[in-house]
Formats: C-alpha cells, sequence, structure tokens
C-alpha cells in the first residue's frame, strides 16, 4: 500500500512507521529486544517477526463510530489529501468514509456463466426508504434547495432532491427520520454527499476545501434537523471544529 498510495519518488520502508509509531503513544510493538529497537531494519524485523499494533486504550477509543470518523477525516486531510480516497479507503476496509451517503450492503451470491460474457447472480440487500418521508420534506420546501433556494422546473412540476444528512450506508448508519433530511439541488446535493460542503452549528453552508461561505442553511418550522446529524458530518469532512 505505500508503493501503491506513496509519493512517487519515496522508497518503500514499512519498517519505519512500524516502530515510530510508538512516539504516538497509541501505538504498542512487541517482539523486539530493547538493543534492537531503536532503528528499524527489514532483515531483523524479517527475523524475529514482532508484532504491532494500536494500545487498548486507541482500539477503545476508536470502538466509538464519532471518534472513528474523526480520525479517518484528520488523517485524510492532514496526510493523505492528494491520495484517491475512494480507492484507498477501500483497500483499508473503509470504503464509505469518504462519501456522506456510505454504500449499500451487496452480498454475491453465485457465479454463473451463460452469456456471450461471463455473469454473475447477485443479491441485494438495499435499505428501504419511507416515500412519505421524502415527499413531506419537499413539500415543506416548496422543492426549493435549502442552501441556494433554487426550485427547478421539470416539463409538469418542479424537481429537488432529498438528502440524508448522515448517511443510511455504510458505516453510517442513520436513520430514515425527517429529523436527518435536508431538501436540495442536485449540485448541492452532489457537493454534500461527496463532503465538499458541510453545515456549521450556526446554519452557516461553507466549502470544506477553504471554508469559504456558500450560504445559509434554510429553515423550516415544521422540518426539525437534529443538529448530532449536521455534527457527524461535519467530522466526516475534518470540519468538526467550530
Amino acid at each position: 500500500m505505500l508503493a501503491e498510495f506513496g509519493l512517487p519518488e519515496s522508497s518503500v520502508t514499512p519498517e519505519y512507521p512500524f516502530l515510530h509509531l510508538r512516539t504516538s503513544r497509541l501505538w504498542d510493538v512487541h517482539g523486539l529486544p530493547p538493543e534492537q529497537s531503536a532503528e528499524p531494519h527489514a532483515a531483523t524485523f524479517d527475523k524475529l517477526n514482532p508484532e504491532a499494533g494500536m494500545n487498548e486504550q486507541a482500539a477503545r477509543l476508536l470502538s466509538d463510530p464519532f471518534v472513528r470518523i474523526q480520525a479517518v477525516a484528520v488523517l485524510r486531510e492532514t496526510y493523505l489529501a492528494d491520495v484517491d480516497h475512494a480507492a484507498l479507503m477501500d483497500r483499508l476496509g473503509l470504503a464509505g468514509y469518504e462519501t456522506a451517503g456510505g454504500i449499500p450492503d451487496d452480498v454475491e451470491d453465485q457465479d454463473t456463466g451463460s452469456g456471450p460474457a461471463s455473469r454473475r447472480t447477485v443479491t441485494l440487500s438495499r435499505i428501504v426508504r419511507d416515500p412519505e418521508l421524502t415527499a413531506e420534506v419537499k413539500r415543506l420546501h416548496g422543492d426549493r434547495c435549502q442552501v441556494c433556494g433554487l426550485q427547478l422546473p421539470t416539463r409538469f412540476s418542479t424537481y429537488s432532491e432529498a438528502a440524508h444528512i448522515r448517511g443510511l450506508g455504510r458505516p453510517h448508519h442513520g436513520p430514515d427520520k425527517l429529523s436527518n433530511l435536508l431538501v436540495l439541488c442536485p449540485n448541492h446535493h452532489v457537493q454534500f454527499d461527496t463532503l465538499a460542503i458541510y453545515i456549521t452549528t450556526d446554519g452557516t453552508v461553507r466549502a470544506t476545501a477553504d471554508d469559504s461561505l456558500v450560504g445559509e442553511l434554510r429553515r423550516h418550522p415544521a422540518h426539525p434537523i437534529n443538529e448530532a446529524h449536521h455534527r457527524y458530518h461535519r467530522a466526516l469532512c475534518g470540519r468538526d471544529h467550530d
């Protein structure tokens, strides 16, 4: 993974982070004698087969889903800004953290060889959304985006999209409730789901890249929003600091 996602000009030396992550006080290394624990050598590691990993305190902290998304966001923002986040998260077994929506649960059933091209039968475990909630929140806001106010006209009606603040898919597992929904235009829906914009505690909508002002979230008295969901989304964006 260091070769795949590291800088092109950098050498692949996994022995260095394996050992020196101990300075974080969240990482333990076992199986190295004291005289060989100062400087890492790949040959020594191959011979002694030491083990390393998060210590008990770190593991306990990361078992909290909210702490985990904060940690993932900080690491992405601080060290991995130029990396393909979707590919990296998938390789790490953390797919879904790079979007607000998460990913659905897909279960592969069996392979078949029918047809001119190879095919397979796939069983999908899909999240069931309540269409009445979507219709209700769109009605309350008159199909107008809560960020920019756009009401997109169609041939015979108007169009908007209902966005879950804390996504229903893995790993977020948000609730399908009115308090977890926003009404957005397609553009702002895409930006919200891809973590390009976030909403502050005072309802200001800002760009994640530079915190520039995008707009103000329009509220409706009959549409209460659970602020914990906004905080979760901010944490995904690495912006849970206001």
